[in-house]
């Protein structure tokens, strides 16, 4: 049976919600954290994620779709899909509009001694609208 674009877009929501109920747990069950107000957004963690994953191969990749989404085969591409659609329309500045307007900084910073492979640098540009920047991580503080 063929799924559709509306199950797997369903289906990336559910992890993307187990996701972010894990992530409130772990944050909760932190005695100092628990003590305190604390606020996070689980759709920009799972955003930054899933560019990660994007970068990623063998078990780091595995690691990152394991805890984003089920770690199923496909899942690593279901995950950016799911990840350009968030960029593209819930960060989309809708406020001429009346409508909401969602930010959050999407960035990669890269020690200046190593590179990106360009299909990664397009992809973190155009896709997640990232900003990518070589940075001395080694003399600057």
């Amino acid at each position: 049976m063929e799924t559709t674009l509306a199950t797997e877009l369903h289906l990336s929501i559910t992890h993307l919600t187990r996701f972010g109920l894990r992530l409130a747990s772990a944050i909760s069950s932190d005695p100092e954290s628990a003590a305190t107000n604390v606020a996070f957004s689980p759709v920009s963690l799972h955003v930054a994620l899933s560019l990660v994953a994007a970068g990623a191969r063998g078990a780091t990749r595995d690691q990152l779709v394991a805890i984003l989404g089920d770690g199923g085969a496909g899942q690593a591409e279901a995950l950016h899909s799911l990840a350009e659609q968030v960029v593209q329309s819930v960060l989309a500045d809708a406020s001429i509009n009346c409508g909401p307007r969602v930010a959050f900084a999407n960035g990669v910073f890269v020690d200046a001694s190593l590179s990106l492979k360009p299909s990664f640098q397009e992809l973190a540009v155009c896709n997640y609208k990232s900003k990518v920047q070589s940075v001395d991580f080694h003399t600057k503080v």
